[in-house]
């Protein structure tokens, strides 16, 4: 669902389409750390790091592959 009046969001493509790759670039790098930020702030108190990086793993993506793919990379990476 995009709540963006459609006149702000005509702008806001407009101001982007005059960026440069880099700039566009480095804005989703941004982006990209701020949603790691929300998510590790979200996670419970208490966790170690390695358990961080495997909560955070599983939000970016589970849904990206099956259940088995996914399970196979949650081993390899995060091995108990």
């Amino acid at each position: 669902m995009n709540d963006t009046h459609p006149d702000i969001e005509k702008k806001l493509l407009e101001l982007y389409s005059k960026l440069s790759p880099e700039e566009r670039f480095n804005k989703m790098l941004s982006m990209c750390q701020t949603v790691r930020e929300i998510i590790v702030s979200q996670l419970p108190p208490g966790l170690t790091e390695l358990e961080k990086r495997k909560r955070l793993f599983e939000i970016y993506y589970r849904r990206d592959f099956s259940e088995n793919e996914f399970e196979k990379l949650l081993n390899r990476f995060f091995p108990e």
